[in-house]
């Protein structure tokens, strides 16, 4: 027997599902849910609890319906973040800058990792996700490292890889190149320095606006644009560069836009993107005025040399100042590079480093989505995909970091490199080239991209590059949900590798699913106070209630709005339930096996049946679309309305008969002992068909619920099986609920309290259905608290499907008051519905509402309209009986 209170942690922690999920079906079709592997250094937040959530629903949906499930877990070893936390963690405890080697730093990071990293593999188990744990990879682990390492050499004997000198995003802080995608654009205040640049023959003079006057030690050129009438005599002449007097020339170029700044800019190839392109075209010097740490370098004049970037800025303006140099200065609002991990303003850096040829990679990924072969839930994710794959730059991977992937690439004494697997096929290289067996090597010191491995996801974790019955089995059967955020990092880069080493797609669905915002819809941040920790609302409202919220709110295209209400709500859901089979338990309902639902006789049962057969359907088409929201939707219309509000109250009564009774049911072939036994078997036969579906999403309760029922082994209900006659039963039912609802109604309308008994007329035509009606008036009776009579005098009449219900009214209402009343609340409704659709007909609210805001309108104007078109019927009414 369930204890009499719902206590989600009384039960949860009893449950493990490792068993069913490292379960292998070998005549099964195969299906594979690819998680995300988070960060070893990560915690559970939000996001993925959603994003695991519904990859967990998946697989245990899968489960059920017979398929063999690999749900692959796996941890990021998160190159820069790691490495970047165990570093602060040495500094902390004593750790000398600059002492740390690249042995000592490893050894600490394996030895944390071991010991602390991973917490969020606990965490997901808490949150009740099925990964077969016994198949958990790491991307920094042997076998991957092996993969990773060939995949490195593949795509260099390819010419996709290869080693140049470009211009990169450099993180000052961590002292590495970053990919573009690890950019993150801000706009601050800012100023524009205006300088004057003197000609070295005269004393005429150009002024140059600038946000970097701290690179006038790199600058090497001034250049104004051909057309610009007001530089043409400058064009061939020199300048000198403020506070070190180079002479440069003054160059004619197109970048140089006579619409911003004076028109002349400053041109510094080492600290500037298009200034590169500049120096390029003109063959202009190249002046690196930084150090990795973006300290001012020995190419700066002495007393600048070691000094901050920003803190030279400073004492560079202050000098202009003093040299009367600095004609005025501007503020503006300007938007500058950040790294997205270490927080700070990045520099444009020229080096030597590893590039994939992307463009080359990115021509069939595009394809394979274009054509039909991926496809991406919602479609309109697709077009982001585009945009991003159409205009890709070489992707930059490698990074000057120890904690990785360590580049698979050696030098020999004249840098001439080798790029082999292993440090011994380098050598061999290297022997052969130089035609000398003591020759030495050196292996490069950077790492791969984090997300070069994590690429490499969806077939190194079967078991790449061996051919394992796992990489045959699993590979392309698969299905990636993730959040939109990691379409450009980790989606599109899985599609080019798999397309590269396995020349076929590796997935054929991407769900992508929205944020998890607050309440309000605000993006959550430490900042704002509004972060929702899913493990303290685990431990309040129990996991399978976050679950189930997370679900119900997991629309496609849409960001969810979460809050407390919300899941108090989905635990309100799971305590009806509890509290449901708790009673079915009290009156004798438990699972018979011989029960045969095609069987059953009454209508209340073959009713409850077409419901449950109607929402497992239901279900099942929405989970195949990923449609979370309408899956939770419908087991919560089926549970909580179907079942508990009118079910189990119109079977009261029969569940309630105490002693035997061997009389006949009226219309039925059934005795009314046999009545009751067909109930208790129905009704033990639904919950059962409600845990099953309800398993995928909130499956501790189910587990708990179905081990009360005597089921251990669960698959997915076979209602589709079921063969009966429905249409008498759903007729029969439909109207007994409309007239309980009508009576309701019409007391919610008039303000008759539930107390107040009321006599009614039915005017039926089918005997049949009156005969039923006749008999379930004491139900009727206890619901709606009406009594059948023969004549009625004052009565609302209310037209239903198949009959007329004449509601009486006499001696229980005043109906001048009640016309009065009426009369204001249509007329208020009336202003709300008209104020919403003046809204929804204002094009600029329409564009500047969110559409979440839009829907509410909407709802608005059409529940305020029900309401309209119910009391003025009842005014009608109401005239009629005055």
């Amino acid at each position: 027997m369930l204890d009499r209170v719902f206590d989600p942690k009384s039960f949860e922690e009893n449950f493990s599902f490792d068993i069913e999920a490292s379960e292998r079906k070998s005549n099964a079709d195969p299906f594979m849910i690819l998680l995300p592997p988070p960060n070893v250094t990560g915690s559970l937040h939000i996001g993925h609890s959603l994003c695991f959530t519904l990859q967990d629903i998946l697989a245990r949906y899968k489960r059920l319906k017979g398929f063999d499930v690999l749900f692959q877990p796996g941890l990021d070893h998160a190159g820069i973040v790691t490495q970047l936390l165990v570093e602060k963690k040495l500094y902390d405890s004593g750790a000398q800058k600059g002492a740390l080697t690249r042995e000592i730093l490893l050894k600490e990071i394996w030895f944390w990792k071991e010991h602390s990293g991973g917490t969020i593999l606990d965490q997901m188990k808490k949150l009740g996700i099925s990964c077969d744990f016994s198949k958990l990879r790491f991307t920094l682990d042997d076998k991957s490292q092996k993969a990773v390492a060939k995949m490195f050499v593949d795509l260099y004997k390819h010419g996709l890889l290869y080693r140049g000198q470009r211009m990169v995003n450099w993180d000052p802080l961590i002292c590495s190149a970053i990919s573009d995608l690890e950019v993150v654009e801000k706009e601050i205040d800012g100023h524009l320095w205006y300088i004057r640049y003197t000609l070295d023959d005269s004393s005429d003079s150009l002024i140059i606006a600038t946000s970097r006057p701290e690179t006038l030690f790199g600058d090497v050129a001034v250049a104004v644009n051909p057309k610009d009438e007001r530089y043409k005599k400058f064009i061939g002449k020199n300048v000198k560069v403020p506070l070190i007097d180079r002479v440069v020339p003054v160059i004619a170029d197109k970048y140089a836009d006579p619409e911003k700044g004076t028109g002349a800019v400053k041109i510094t190839p080492a600290h500037d993107f298009n200034d590169f392109e500049v120096g390029r075209r003109h063959k202009l010097q190249i002046i690196d005025i930084f150090n990795a740490r973006a300290e001012l370098n020995e190419n700066a004049p002495d007393i600048f040399r070691g000094m901050d970037r920003f803190e030279a800025r400073k004492k560079v303006v202050e000098l202009l100042e003093k040299l009367d140099l600095l004609v005025k200065v501007e503020n503006i609002k300007q938007t500058l590079p950040f790294g997205d991990r270490s927080g700070v303003v990045l520099e444009p850096r020229l080096t030597y480093q590893w590039f994939v040829n992307a463009e080359k990679l990115a021509k069939p990924a595009i394809e394979a989505v274009k054509n039909g072969a991926i496809r991406f839930v919602p479609k309109h994710w697709e077009n982001l995909y585009f945009e991003w794959l159409e205009n890709i730059r070489p992707w930059c991977v490698s990074r000057q970091i120890w904690w990785g992937h360590r580049i698979p690439a050696w030098y020999g004494p004249d840098g001439q490199v080798f790029v082999a697997e292993t440090e011994s096929e380098a050598l061999k290289q290297a022997i052969k080239f130089y035609g000398n067996n003591s020759v030495k090597i050196k292996q490069d010191e950077d790492v791969l991209d984090t997300w070069f491995s994590s690429g490499m996801w969806t077939f190194i974790t079967l078991g790449w590059p061996q051919k394992t019955a796992d990489l045959h089995r699993f590979f392309s059967n698969m299905v990636v949900v993730t959040g939109f955020d990691i379409i450009f990092f980790w989606v599109s880069r899985m599609i080019m590798m798999a397309l590269f080493a396995m020349k076929e797609v590796p997935f054929r669905e991407v769900y992508i699913h929205g944020l998890v915002r607050d309440e309000k819809g605000h993006k959550m941040s430490k900042s704002k106070g509004n972060v929702v920790d899913p493990l303290m609302l685990c431990d309040k409202y129990g996991t399978d209630a976050v679950r189930y919220t997370l679900a119900s709110m997991a629309s496609p295209g849409r960001d969810l709005k979460i809050s407390n209400q919300l899941v108090e709500t989905g635990r309100n859901f799971l305590t009806k339930l509890w509290n449901v089979v708790r009673f079915a338990q009290m009156n004798g309902c438990a699972n018979n096996n011989m029960f045969d639902p095609s069987e059953v006789l009454h209508p209340l049962n073959k009713w409850i049946i077409f419901e449950i057969k109607n929402m497992v359907s239901s279900v099942e088409e929405s989970l195949d679309n990923y449609r979370f929201d309408d899956a939770s939707r419908f087991i919560y219309q089926t549970v909580w309305n179907s079942f508990c509000d009118w079910y189990m109250e119109l079977i009261k009564p029969i569940l309630q008969q105490s002693a035997l009774d061997d009389s006949k049911v009226e219309g039925y072939n059934l005795t009314q002992t046999l009545l009751k036994k067909e109930v208790r078997d129905t009704v033990a036969w639904a919950i059962l068909q409600f845990v099953k579906v309800l398993y995928p999403i909130a499956p501790f309760i189910s587990k708990k619920l179905s081990g009360e029922l005597g089921v251990v082994e669960m698959s997915w209900p076979k209602t589709e099986e079921i063969d009966i006659d429905f249409k008498d039963a759903i007729r029969d039912i439909d109207l007994l609920k409309e007239i309980i609802s009508a009576v309701r109604s019409v007391r919610q309308c008039l303000h008759i309290p539930t107390h107040e008994k009321l006599q009614a007329k039915i005017e039926i035509s089918n005997a049949k259905i009156s005969d039923f009606m006749t008999a379930h008036r004491e139900v009727i009776f206890k619901m709606a608290g009406i009594s059948f009579v023969d004549a009625i005098n004052k009565s609302v009449p209310v037209v239903l499907n198949g009959a007329v219900l004449h509601v009486g009214v006499e001696g229980k209402i005043d109906v001048d008051r009640e016309l009065v009343r009426l009369s204001k609340e249509v007329h208020e409704f009336i202003k709300m519905r008209d104020a919403a659709m003046f809204r929804l007909n204002n094009q600029e609210f329409i564009n500047k509402a969110s559409e979440s805001v839009i829907d509410e309108h909407r709802k608005r104007v059409e529940t305020l309209g029900e309401k309209i078109n119910k009391t003025e019927y009842v005014i009608h009414c109401l005239e009629i009986v005055k």
